[in-house]
Parts: structure tokens; sequence; C-alpha cells
């Protein structure tokens, strides 16, 4: 949905896709945008074969209006059936797609193993948090700029 700035000028709300198969984690991460007053436009998808459907505006994701490429992509680590690496690699694998920013997001510092995501150009790495303020704050630096 586009708004106006204040010159008047039409402007199109940024854009997050989440890849998260959890209710509860996708709960957490609206309510820490809506705590840091972060306007965006949130799509989600659970499974890494969504997010390249997503992405490919194939299947119910058609409209490439309404499910227009995001600023920024946001994924769990741990999908059903999939870690989010699967997805990461055929995102870069696709010139289209090579500078989209891409986060993961973990439970389980483990997980979060910066020698897994050599040369996938991953952007950022963050603990998932079910504190609000605190994911809100480890958000913040990512987020794109209105």
């Amino acid at each position: 949905m586009a708004s106006r700035d204040s010159h008047g000028q039409t402007r199109t709300p940024k854009l997050i896709l989440l890849i998260e198969d959890d209710a509860a984690d996708v709960f957490l991460f609206r309510r820490a945008l809506a705590k840091l007053g972060y306007e965006c436009e949130v799509r989600v998808v659970a499974t890494v074969t969504e997010a390249k459907r997503y992405m490919l505006n194939e299947a119910e994701f058609k409209d490439p209006l309404y499910f227009r490429r995001p600023n920024l992509i946001v994924s769990d680590f741990r999908l059903a059936g999939h870690t989010s690496l699967v997805f990461v690699q055929w995102l870069r694998a696709d010139p289209r797609f090579i500078t989209t920013p891409v986060v993961m997001l973990s439970g389980a510092v483990s997980e979060i193993d910066p020698a897994l995501f050599v040369g996938l150009a991953v952007n950022s790495f963050l603990r998932k948090t079910a504190d609000v303020t605190a994911l809100g704050a480890t958000l913040q630096p990512i987020l794109p700029p209105d």
C-alpha cells in the first residue's frame, strides 16, 4: 500500500519477507517492529519452497504488485525439512537477487557459525529472543531506512 511523503510524493513502504514456520516467532517479530515504530509491510512464508515461489512470483504469489521484491529477507535458520542455507544458496545463484539483504535468525547460538555462511553473502546473524525489546534493538540496525 503506497503512501505520500511530506512533499506529496507517492512512497512505497519497505517490505520484509519473513521466512518463519513458528507462528509465535512471527508474532514476536511483528511486535518488535511495532515497538520500534518501524512502518513496513511484512510478508510471511513458512518454507524454503514458498520463499522461492515468492521471489519468482509463482503459484499463490503471482501478483508482482502485492508480492513485490523485498527490501530485506529475514529467515529462521531451521525450517521444516531444511535449513535456510538451501534458500540462500539458491537466492545468491540468481543474479536478480544477488543484492537483496538476508538476515539469519536462530534460537541457538551454536547454529550461527559464520563458517557455514562463507561465500553466501548473508548480511547478518541474529539470535532469536522472546524479549520483544531486545529483538527490536537487535533488528533496528539492519532494517532498511525509510
